[in-house]
C-alpha cells in the first residue's frame, strides 16, 4: 500500500531527504534528442540554477543533486520550523522572490498588503518551510517553459515528485554518492570533473577556485541558508570515496576497495564488503525510507505500518 507523502514527510521536525522526478513525456527534459534532432541542453542549466536560488529562499540545504536527460535527483535537509525565526519583512521579500511582480510599483503594493495581514504572513511561513511548496516551485515553472518550447500542452512530469526519508548520516552519505555518480553509472562520464549538472563537480570547482575551502573540514550544503548540518565524512574524504567508487564502477575488475577508504565507511557504519553494490543498485533496494533495520522498524511504527520495504537490504549494507 502507497503511503501518502504528508505521512512519510515530517512537516513539523527536520529532516533529510531525497527526492526525483521524471517527464512523462518521451520527450528529453534536457540534452540532445536524437529522435528530433532537437537539442534540450540549455534546460539542464537551468534546473541547476533554479535549485540553487529555491534553496536561498526555503528552508532548505541541498546536499547533493544530478540533473540527467530525463530526470532529477536532489538530496536536501529541510526545516519547517526555521522560517519561524525569521522576520515578518523577510518572509514577504523571499516569497514575493518566488511570485516576482511585473513592476517595482506593484512588488512595494504586495509587499505592504503581505505585512498587514497576519494570515498571509503565516501561511507564507509555513510554504517556506514545506518539501512539497519548494518542489512544487521547482517542477512547475520548468514545465510550463518546456511546454512552451515544445508548443503543446498536458503534464510534463509522472507525478508531483518520489521523495525518500534518509533516516541517518549513512544514508545519507550513500544517497548523496549514489546522486554524484549518476552520470558515471549511465556510462555519459567516467570522471567526475566532466560530470555535468551535478554537485560533486561544483565541489571540486570550488576547491580549486577558492583557497579558502578547507578539503580537512566536514562535508557541507552544497547550498542553502540553514547551516545546521554537517556530514560526518571530511571533504577530501567524500571526494576520494565518490572517485573511487566511480573508477568501480567503469572498471569491476579492479573493484577491491582501497585500504584508507574501508576505516571511513566502517565509522558511518557501513559495510564495506557491500558498498558498491549499494551504490550501484540503490534505486532497487529502498522505496520510501533508507536507513539501518531498528530505524526502518521504528519508522513503519510510526506510520503504523508493520514492515516498510527494505528491512534486507538494510541488513545486507548497515552493520548491526
Amino acid at each position: 500500500m502507497t503511503i501518502p507523502r504528508k505521512a512519510l514527510v515530517d512537516s513539523q521536525s527536520p529532516g533529510f531527504y531525497h527526492c526525483t522526478n521524471r517527464c512523462v513525456r518521451r520527450a528529453f527534459l534536457c540534452g540532445f534528442d536524437k529522435d528530433t534532432g532537437h537539442d534540450y541542453s540549455h534546460r539542464k542549466s537551468w534546473i541547476e540554477k533554479r535549485i540553487i536560488e529555491l534553496s536561498n529562499l526555503f528552508a532548505v540545504d541541498v546536499y547533493a543533486y544530478a540533473v540527467m536527460s530525463n530526470h532529477y535527483h536532489i538530496v536536501l535537509y529541510i526545516d519547517p520550523q526555521a522560517p519561524q525565526k525569521w522576520s515578518d519583512e523577510e518572509i514577504a521579500d523571499r516569497w514575493l522572490k518566488l511570485y516576482p511582480s511585473k513592476t517595482e510599483e506593484r512588488e512595494l503594493f504586495r509587499k505592504q498588503a503581505i505585512l498587514n495581514s497576519p494570515e498571509k504572513l503565516e501561511t507564507y511561513r509555513e510554504r517556506l518551510g514545506s518539501l512539497s511548496w519548494f518542489m512544487s516551485r521547482l517542477n512547475e515553472p520548468l514545465a510550463k517553459l518546456c511546454n512552451q518550447e515544445d508548443n503543446c500542452t498536458g503534464k510534463f512530469w509522472e507525478k508531483r515528485y518520489n521523495s525518500q526519508a534518509l533516516l541517518d548520516e549513512a544514508s545519507v552519505l550513500s544517497c548523496m554518492a549514489y546522486v554524484d555518480l549518476n552520470p558515471v553509472r549511465a556510462a555519459i562520464t567516467q570522471k567526475l570533473e566532466e560530470s555535468e549538472h551535478t554537485s560533486v563537480k561544483k565541489r571540486i570547482e570550488e576547491t580549486k577556485r577558492s583557497s579558502k575551502i578547507d578539503l580537512n573540514e566536514m562535508v557541507q550544503a552544497i547550498n542553502g541558508n540553514l547551516n545546521s548540518q554537517l556530514i560526518n565524512i571530511k571533504l577530501h574524504e567524500y571526494l576520494q570515496l565518490v572517485e573511487w567508487t566511480g573508477q568501480a564502477i567503469v572498471h569491476p575488475h579492479k573493484a577491491s576497495i582501497p585500504k584508507n577508504i574501508t576505516p571511513i565507511l566502517v565509522r558511518l557504519n557501513l559495510q564495506h564488503h557491500h558498498w558498491l553494490k549499494h551504490i550501484t543498485e540503490f534505486h532497487n533496494h529502498y522505496v520510501t525510507v533508507v536507513g539501518p533495520i531498528e530505524m526502518i522498524r521504528n519508522k513503519a511504527k510510526d506510520l503504523k505500518r508493520r514492515c516498510l520495504h527494505g528491512i534486507g537490504s538494510a541488513k545486507l549494507f548497515f552493520q548491526n
